[in-house]
């Protein structure tokens, strides 16, 4: 079996590292990281993820519902994990109706991403 092909955008580059290790410990292949939407737009077109692990509030003001909406368009049935830290309830309606397969919440717990991976990658 091969392993599940993930990619990774977060703007907070010592969480980004944690979230790869913890993918490969996972037994999953980090295909990428970006750190806002047109960097994952630009590093992410030719390859095919399984998941998508992306942050709400990334870098140059975009954000992971735009992340979503672009990977979901040439991938239909990638799995998305949400981090977020935002109590804004505007920002998590709009992560909500983006439909994550998970919403985890900041601080991130390790065995919270661990499951969700595992749910995605069966």
């Amino acid at each position: 079996m091969t392993e599940p092909n993930v990619v990774i955008v977060e703007d907070e580059a010592l969480l980004a590292l944690d979230l790869e290790d913890i993918c490969r410990e996972c037994g999953c292949r980090v295909l990428g990281t970006a750190t806002s939407a047109a960097e994952a737009r630009r590093k992410f077109a030719d390859l095919d993820p399984m998941v998508l692990i992306t942050d709400m509030e990334l870098a140059d003001g975009s954000d992971g519902v735009e992340v979503t909406e672009t990977l979901r368009r040439s991938h239909p049935g990638i799995g998305v994990i949400f981090l977020a830290a935002t109590t804004s309830s505007e920002k998590l309606r709009r992560i909500a109706g983006s439909g994550p397969d998970r919403l985890l919440r900041k601080p991130l717990r390790v065995s919270d991403l661990r499951d969700a991976l595992a749910a995605l990658t069966r």
